[in-house]
């Protein structure tokens, strides 16, 4: 009779716990905010704002104020986008363009360099030398910036794993160790 009861109380407290985590993933994804636990760290629940969809020289890209006011485009607007972006940022490389391959794990993430929509990954860019800022999205995964330096005709990879935004596992110790 008491290892039913034990088993029973064992599988409530697996379901409880695989239901808060399943709800504050939700609750994440809905309103925009995540709680961390404590093998992601204090980084996670760092938001980094939302970067702008927007065409160059176009109204929702016209300052550090403008917004777009979807980040979801219509496919056939967000590869336009992507596509003008990257014509954008080749046409202001220079002879001196370096060649920069983002990869994500796992693929097809939204990528964004300083900010403009650049296209899903895997990518190829040509960018001008200096300081830029990528920035990953995909889905129920934690967002990713990087930023990077690049030097004058430098071909430089950058590789970004992205975490999930839900648990992958709960432990638990029956009975509790002393």
């Amino acid at each position: 009779m008491s290892s039913r009861i034990l088993r029973h109380c064992a599988a409530t407290i697996i379901f409880t716990l695989g239901g808060f985590a399943a709800i504050n993933g939700q609750s994440g994804v809905e309103y925009g905010t995540v709680m961390s636990s404590n093998s992601v760290g204090v980084a996670a629940s760092v938001k980094p704002p939302m970067p702008r969809t927007g065409l160059p020289d176009s109204p929702s890209s016209a300052g550090p104020g403008a917004t777009s006011s979807s980040t979801f485009l219509p496919a056939g607007t967000a590869e336009a986008a992507a596509k003008t972006n990257r014509q954008f940022f080749q046409d202001r490389s220079g002879p001196d363009a370096a060649q920069v391959s983002l990869h994500t794990v796992p693929d097809h993430a939204e990528a964004w360099i300083d900010g403009k929509f650049v296209g899903i990954t895997p990518l190829e860019l040509k960018l001008a030398p200096g300081h830029h800022r990528a920035l990953v999205h995909l889905p129920n995964m934690q967002e990713f910036v990087q930023e990077f330096d690049l030097a004058s005709k430098q071909t430089q990879p950058i590789d970004l794993t992205l975490k999930s935004l839900y648990q992958s596992q709960v432990n638990i110790r029956w009975p509790p160790q002393k």
